[in-house]
């Protein structure tokens, strides 16, 4: 992040089914390394155990599968049924995350380190990245690439959509755009120009 002065830190972020993490394996083939936040936050449920009795302690034992461990179908399910649940929740996971990241890309060789978080502004996470890339996607398209992937109704699309932020927020925030709203083959070659800017980037200074 950008106390870690010899790496440039890029966040890609964008709203649910813009493509983010298909641009991110797209850089990934052009040689950047690209860590993801959401998985990162999937991993800490199960080996925090700090992380995971505060999470059990603010929702409660019914996010916990037969096992006792948490069942992230379960918490998700609880987080968004109610803005007062959702906001506990990451004022609880976003630190761990954040942290989490940051130890990681200290041990890491490369100068430039991607990271996709889809909340990069709702978490706080802008304020320690050097600079951020969003991919936008208009909302018809979204809901048909997540209805396909997820198998999600639209009520329940609706409901993950209404915690994000807005993405002309978004845009206005970011430093680059992508456009993910036609075919694979033009997000590629947007993708890959965007990969050639990267590695000119410099540190930026506070």
């Amino acid at each position: 992040m950008r106390t870690l002065n010899d790496k440039v830190i890029v966040g890609i972020t964008g709203g649910i089914g813009s493509g983010k993490t298909e641009v991110c394996r797209i850089l990934e083939k052009e040689g950047f390394a690209v860590l993801y936040a959401d998985q990162i936050a999937k991993d800490l449920y199960v080996k925090d155990k700090k992380l995971t009795d505060k999470i059990i302690k603010a929702m409660g034992k019914k996010v916990l599968n037969f096992k006792g461990k948490i069942s992230l179908s379960k918490l998700k399910k609880e987080i968004f049924s109610s803005e007062s649940k959702y906001k506990k929740l990451t004022k609880l996971v976003h630190p761990a995350v954040i942290t989490n990241l940051k130890k990681e890309i200290k041990g890491m060789e490369d100068h430039i380190v991607l990271v996709e978080t889809a909340l990069a502004f709702e978490s706080g996470m802008d304020k320690d990245l050097d600079y951020i890339i969003m991919v936008y996607a208009n909302k018809k398209n979204r809901m048909g690439r997540i209805r396909l992937r997820d198998e999600a109704t639209f009520k329940e699309i609706e409901k993950v959509m209404h915690y994000q932020m807005d993405e002309k927020d978004k845009i206005e925030k970011s430093d680059f755009v992508i456009v993910n709203n036609k075919s694979l083959e033009a997000l590629e070659a947007q993708t890959i120009f965007i990969g050639k800017v990267l590695k000119a980037l410099k540190k930026r200074k506070r």
